[in-house]
């Protein structure tokens, strides 16, 4: 029964965590894999001699650095991403309960309004078949009762809406949660491959400073030393491009988490309606109208 509904209102509200906000580790996370291909182009630019190995090695140990910074950015901007997905579950957990729990007792009582209405229906047929004098003395009865199912159509149709509006809040929502988990999948994918770049500089970054160790005035000591360069060059611009990857996926789900904040923030402005209709006093005065008439139309079977 609806005056039961302020109980509800302790019913678990959707996650409300403050709006999920990447830029931090996306700038971090920029900046690192950015400054990463740049010292390490820039120092294995330098001529490859002796004299320049002490400069290429720390601009090359730099770049590891910054590597390892890259990587630590992308592993919080994906637990950030995953986090938020969690918070999303656990709202919608909450939405289908709600909807649930409110959508219950406002059926109930619009089934028990049009239960009344159809006794009252198959009542105002007898009462018009009756004489005159005892016809005009159950009119004001049936009148009554109508009345009293159109005061309480009245408190139930905000309730309605309402639920409407919660209804297809709570499904955008979902869709929002389902277009986030294709952005979160990439956006761990691109963010492990922007880890694994980080994790393979170290050796290759090593590779590079034996060949340095071993340059001499013979050619091919130098063609060993680019060959191992370019490889290193190579692992460096990979990371940059999967923590490129990863911020453009982190602002798109920054869009898809805020498509879930507003859908979730018209749904609780919609809850208070939900849970404001009191259609059962008017029901119970109909009922017992209806249960009057009955009585009086006895007197004439």
């Amino acid at each position: 029964m609806l005056r039961s509904l302020p109980l509800l209102l302790l019913i678990a509200r959707p996650a409300s965590a403050a709006r999920y906000d990447p830029d931090f580790d996306r700038a971090a996370l920029r900046a690192s894999a950015t400054a990463c291909v740049a010292k390490i182009v820039d120092a294995t630019g330098r001529p490859l001699t002796p004299e320049q190995t002490p400069a290429i090695t720390a601009g090359v140990d730099e770049g590891v650095r910054q590597a390892a910074l890259a990587a630590a950015a992308a592993r919080s901007l994906d637990a950030v991403a995953r986090r938020r997905d969690t918070e999303m579950a656990a709202g919608i957990g909450a939405v289908d309960r709600a909807l649930k729990e409110l959508s219950e007792p406002v059926a109930a009582e619009r089934a028990r309004a049009t239960k009344l209405a159809g006794e009252l229906a198959a009542l105002e047929e007898k009462i018009e078949a009756l004489p005159d004098e005892a016809r005009d003395k159950l009119r004001p009865a049936a009148a009554k009762a109508k009345q009293g199912l159109l005061s309480a159509g009245e408190k139930l149709r905000p309730a309605e809406d309402a639920l409407k509006t919660m209804g297809e809040r709570a499904l955008e929502m979902k869709e929002a949660r389902r277009a986030g988990l294709r952005r979160l999948i990439e956006l761990s994918s691109d963010a492990s491959s922007t880890t694994l770049r980080a994790e393979s500089l170290p050796p290759a970054a090593a590779e590079v400073q034996e060949r340095l160790g071993a340059l001499t005035a013979e050619p091919s000591t130098r063609t060993r030393a680019l060959e191992k360069i370019e490889i290193l060059r190579g692992v460096a611009r990979l990371l940059f491009g999967g923590a490129d990857r990863a911020c453009n996926r982190a602002d798109e789900y920054r869009r898809v988490s805020a498509s879930f904040e507003d859908a979730a923030g018209v749904f609780e402005k919609a809850r208070p309606a939900a849970v404001s209709a009191a259609a059962g006093p008017f029901l119970d005065e109909t009922q017992k109208t209806l249960a009057q008439i009955r009585e009086s139309l006895k007197k004439h079977d």
